[in-house]
């Protein structure tokens, strides 16, 4: 951790300025902490007004917000337009990122065929395959595997025990977290003659700039074509993207989600967790996916679509939870009418 007052703090995010404060060089930011209760030598951070009242008690001895709601509160306060967005160069200033020597380390192998770029770190028990390019500034932690013919722009950070299959062309500033797997077989097997037979998959992955991708995540290469992940796309831990599947930019998939092959999914699209994409089908751009939510068909349009459906907006969703509830409560209000029906002395036809 690093230690900052709230006035080198200030100094160190372009566009901010101190409220509620006389004397800025005197408050000491050491850690940063959630609003409530907050803590001694903590900045905590405040863009919802839902956690203004909690903000009002907060403990720590800065907050970092916006000049709306700096106004409501008497504790120091760093003022700027965006503080959700700022928050992260808050959290790189008070803890600044591990740092990694330009090195490879002996337990490495890399072919000599390979080319590394500039300030590479190699880990231990790492290994680069032939004809294999590595951008600049790049790190490959521990144990990651990396095959024949991969190319790795520039700025990326592949995680510990993470697989990247031959052929695989991936853009800058990647990430990818511990035990990925990306450019593995896709499924596909024929049965024929008593058994499955397994399809050659002859297809890469071409990921794009700025793309992150979760712990235990997988992409299939392609079989005939490439699986395709557009620029700016974010995938929480336990995604899966079946083979051939081409995904637009900026789409952001939260965890244990599964797309089948040959999806298409457009631009700006949101998948919540545990949902279940099929294949072939088309997400159109600005979709929104709840979360458990079965997509078997291609959506009609850009909506909010959710439910273990065949493709239901949101308001229709909430539709059928009132038809469901009232199936569920049929039988008890069927008894209610029969007893009534027996003290009216009202005979009823089955």
């Amino acid at each position: 951790m690093a230690r900052y007052t709230l006035e080198e703090l200030s100094a160190k995010i372009s566009g901010s300025k101190i409220a509620n404060c006389k004397e800025p060089s005197k408050i000491v930011i050491e850690t940063v902490s959630p609003v409530s209760p907050g803590a001694p030598s903590s900045i905590s951070f405040l863009a919802n007004k839902k956690i203004l009242s909690d903000a009002k008690k907060t403990s720590s001895a800065a907050v970092l917000t916006t000049e709306e709601f700096a106004k409501e509160l008497e504790v120091p306060c760093l003022i700027v337009a965006k503080p959700d967005l700022v928050l992260a160069q808050v959290l790189d200033l008070v803890y600044p990122p591990h740092s990694y020597p330009s090195v490879v380390e002996s337990t490495a192998f890399v072919h000599p065929s390979a080319k590394l770029g500039k300030n590479c770190y190699v880990g231990h028990h790492v290994s680069v395959g032939e004809m294999t390019e590595i951008g600049d500034n790049t790190i490959l932690e521990n144990g990651a595997r990396i095959g024949r013919g991969v190319k790795i722009g520039e700025g990326s950070h592949i995680g510990p025990n993470s697989v990247i299959h031959h052929g695989v062309i991936i853009g800058k500033r990647f990430i990818s977290h511990g035990n990925s797997t990306i450019g593995g077989d896709g499924f596909r097997f024929v049965f024929a003659e008593g058994k499955h037979n397994k399809i050659p998959q002859v297809g890469t992955v071409r990921i794009g700039n700025d793309v992150e991708i979760g712990s235990n995540s997988a992409i299939d290469r392609g079989g005939l074509e490439d699986t395709v992940i557009g620029d700016g796309c974010k995938f929480d831990n336990l995604v899966h993207i079946g083979h051939n599947c081409v995904l637009g930019k900026n789409v952001v998939i939260a965890g244990w989600t599964g797309l089948a092959g040959s999806t298409v999914v457009e631009d700006n699209v949101t998948i919540g967790g545990g949902c279940g994409v099929a294949d072939h089908i088309r997400i159109p751009s600005g979709t929104i996916i709840g979360g458990g939510t079965s997509v078997r068909n291609t959506p009609p349009k850009a909506d909010i679509y959710v439910g273990w459906d065949y493709g239901l907006t949101f308001p229709e969703f909430q539709k059928l939870r009132v038809n469901i509830r009232n199936v569920v409560n049929f039988q008890k209000w069927a008894r209610r009418i029969k007893a009534m029906e027996q003290k009216l002395g009202l005979s009823s036809e089955e």
